[in-house]
């Protein structure tokens, strides 16, 4: 009995929302598609993998639209993510009311030291449609997915 009141909330956790799991296609009629905001073009294919402590993510966002993992660890201290071109990246994830809500900083070189620029990333799933809205500053824009 023990051992299940102590392996119950990792389950509970991996399955806030487990409907955000799957094969996803950005469906661009739906979505405000734009380049030139920090990290550059966003993905038009998702698999989304839940397990009790962290989130992966695998989109064409790589080089050349190469698939390339990222791993989002639950309720962690910030930590390294991949990134676009040579930026170190960094993430902080957690479910918050059934949304997977992320917090990335992308850190680059200036002429005076390191510049943070800072995004919030909320997944949140509605039947076969997932919806990845990134703030960044003053400007919201939103990604819809259809599960394939």
């Amino acid at each position: 009995m023990l051992a299940l009141a102590l392996v119950w909330p990792a389950v509970a956790l991996a399955q806030e929302n487990a409907a955000l799991s799957g094969n996803w296609v950005l469906d661009e009629a739906k979505s405000e598609v734009s380049r030139g905001r920090a990290g550059g073009p966003g993905p038009t294919q998702m698999i989304v993998k839940l397990a009790a402590a962290e989130v992966t993510v695998i989109s064409d966002t790589g080089v050349n639209r190469n698939r390339e993992p990222t791993v989002y660890k639950l309720n962690a201290p910030e930590h390294e993510v991949p990134g676009p071109l040579s930026w170190t990246s960094l993430a902080k994830a957690a479910w918050d009311k059934g949304k997977l809500v992320v917090h990335v900083a992308r850190v680059i070189e200036g002429p005076t030291g390191p510049v943070r620029i800072e995004m919030k990333d909320v997944y949140s799933v509605q039947g076969d449609v997932l919806t990845v809205e990134r703030t960044q500053g003053p400007q919201t824009w939103t990604s819809v997915f259809n599960r394939r």
